[in-house]
């Protein structure tokens, strides 16, 4: 009896961990760490899961203090509306690109942006969408103006 007890308990808590690591698995991709949500961005040969921001304030802190941005991740920036957007580098610990998008399609690309550079970068043309991914992504991906893209 004591066996099948151990068995069961046993049993109970490997399960138990099955569905916390599940769990944590699921809740990974629908929310950031940072409580951002998550959603992916497709282009035409590739994705890329991005945290969403909506509010000025972390529009305005964007990435800056982190440590780094894995690959295959970015932040999504929805704008409160198209417009020539500014952004800056204050902050940043590593490089990035920087993807300009209103209507679906790509509108502009700065590429490999170093956390050092001091200038303030500006849209093209009005964007009401923004994506920071890790530095090299529009050249590795060959991610050009007027490239279409979903979000889902």
């Amino acid at each position: 009896m004591a066996k099948k007890t151990k068995i069961i308990i046993f049993s109970s808590l490997i399960l138990f961990g099955i569905i916390l690591i599940f769990l944590n698995y699921m809740f990974s991709e629908i929310y950031s760490t940072s409580g951002n949500p998550i959603k992916k961005v497709y282009f035409k040969n590739t994705f890329i899961k991005a945290e969403v921001v909506s509010d000025q304030k972390k529009i305005e802190m964007g990435l800056g203090g982190r440590k780094d941005l894995p690959e295959g991740r970015g932040m999504l920036f929805l704008m409160p509306k198209a417009d020539y957007l500014r952004f800056w580098m204050k902050g940043m610990q590593f490089s990035i690109d920087i993807i300009w998008i209103e209507q679906g399609r790509v509108v502009g690309c700065e590429k490999n942006i170093s956390p050092k550079d001091e200038r303030i970068f500006t849209s093209p043309t009005m964007a009401g969408l923004v994506l920071e991914t890790p530095a090299g992504f529009c050249d590795k991906y060959n991610i050009s103006v007027n490239d279409a893209i979903v979000i889902r």
